[in-house]
Order: structure tokens, then sequence, then C-alpha cells
């Protein structure tokens, strides 16, 4: 499948993540730690599924690539923990603009470790990229650097991290390999890490998964179908770097499929100018 048409379909099971995870929040009374598990392991399960009919499970590869294997499953569990922390001192617009740094060290990081070398049209694209994601967030408020910006931000760099050494990986393992690996050594993590509050979070969780065992599933489902065309992308694209700054328009789909579904039509002029910006940044990044 074509490596454009992979990256789009990422994009979109991305987007439709973030409706899931705003449903499962508002409805689902644990602590984000124990959010970030459940639906971590319920990909993990739902990906031994799906593992054998995308090339199998096979160790080739991971004794090469350990180093970076340990990198991806780090930088996406203290990805997790840090927005979570962050996001508790800052409002949607505000984190939005703190987490669209995401497009520069992907960038950046993809020059450094995946040999891309974006041309002066692509350069104007992230840049033109960036703008609209920084619209998608924008405020009156002052953007001071204060300890939820700065949790924010280095989220952005490790969810950044995660998205480059996994397009490193990905011509070395198997997309059904890199699944259980990245589910089940995130969801292993956490518990971890974190044993007492899934513990203190566990019969809260029993008396409540009933009432959302639906959106879990989707919600599940829809990062397992993100991971997979993404991972995909990376493999089937000539400049991997490209996958990993157009991954990051997600943000815009996601404002949209928010004023879609979930009503939040607050300042829908000035977000339908987001995605048309991001719109033509895609094209731009493209070429």
């Amino acid at each position: 499948m074509n490596w454009l048409l992979l990256t789009i379909l990422a994009i979109m099971a991305r987007s439709t993540y973030s409706l899931g995870t705003k449903i499962i929040s508002r409805n689902l009374m644990v602590s984000p730690i124990t959010q970030s598990f459940l639906l971590t392991l319920t990909s993990g399960i739902l990906a031994l599924g799906c593992a054998p009919l995308l090339g199998g499970i096979s160790p080739a590869g991971i004794q090469q690539q350990t180093l970076v294997i340990i990198l991806i499953i780090g930088a996406s569990v203290f990805g997790n923990i840090i927005y979570f922390k962050g996001q508790k001192f800052l409002d949607t617009g505000t984190t939005q603009v703190a987490f669209s740094t995401i497009l520069i060290w992907g960038a950046i990081l993809s020059v450094v470790f995946l040999g891309s070398d974006f041309s002066l049209r692509q350069c104007a694209g992230i840049a033109l990229l960036l703008g609209a994601l920084i619209l998608v967030g924008y405020s009156k408020k002052k953007l001071a650097l204060g300890p939820g910006v700065i949790f924010i931000v280095v989220s952005a760099i490790l969810f950044a991290v995660f998205q480059v050494a996994s397009a490193e990986v990905s011509r070395s393992l198997t997309t059904g390999t890199y699944l259980l690996l990245s589910f089940f050594g995130t969801a292993t993590t956490i518990a971890l890490f974190y044993f007492r509050q899934l513990s203190a979070d566990f019969k809260s969780l029993l008396v409540q998964l009933h009432k959302t065992l639906a959106t879990t599933l989707f919600a599940s489902g829809t990062s397992l179908l993100y991971i997979i065309f993404s991972f995909l992308a990376y493999k089937a694209a000539p400049d991997r770097g490209v996958v990993v700054v157009l991954l990051t328009s997600q943000a815009v789909l996601s404002v949209f499929f928010g004023i879609i579904f979930l009503r939040e039509s607050d300042n829908w002029q000035r977000k339908i100018t987001a995605g048309l910006l991001a719109f033509l940044a895609g094209i731009l990044i493209k070429s």
C-alpha cells in the first residue's frame, strides 16, 4: 500500500483514538495512569489477533535493536505520564500550543537519526503546519513558562523520540513483533512503576468497566490501527522523517472530530482555518 495513504489512515486512526480517550476520561473515574494502562493492555490483547497477519512474531532484529526498543517503551510510558501531569496545570488551548513543539523535535530528530533531508518547500510546509497547530490551541492568555508548559514540552520531546525510534526499527522488525513489544512493554513498565496506583484503582475499575467496555475497546482498537498504519508507513516511505512530521497533523483533525462528534464548537472558524493551513502544509511536506 502507498506510504502516503498509510500515513493518512494513521492520522485518521489517531484522531479517532483521541475521541475515545476523551469519552473514557469523562466516564471512567480512575487515575490517568490506570486509564493509560487499561488502554495499552487492551490494545496489546487485540494485537495478538493481528500479529500473525502482519509478518508474525519473530525474534529477528530484536537483539540488534534492543536499546532502541527500550527507548520506545520508555518514551511511551514517561511521555504519557509527564503529559498527564502537565495537563493538570493548563487549559486545553495552552496544552495544545505547548505540545505543538513535537513538530520541531520530530523534524530535528528525523534529520539527525533518520538521515532526512527536507527541501526548502518542505521546510515551508513544516512552518505552516506549526502555525496551524498553534492556531488550533491559541487563546488570549499569555503562554508563561511555568511547570505545566515545561512538562508538556518535555512530553512532546519524548513522543517525538517515540515516533523517530519507531521509524528507526521499522525496517528491522516485523509489524506484528513491534505491536507486541510496544503495547505489552509499555503496559508492563506502567505496572512495575505504578503498581500501588493500579492496585488502589482496581476495585473502582471493575465496578465501572462494564459501563465503558465498548468505549475502551473502541479507543484501544483505534490506537492499534494507528500503530499499524504508522509503522507500515515508516516501512514503505522513501523518507521516514516525512511520515514523522505529517503524523503531527492529527492534532488538527482531532479538533475537527471534536467539533463534529463532541460538539466542541467554540472558536470553530479559527479551527477550520487551522485545518485548511494543515492541508496546505501537508501538500508542501509531501512533495
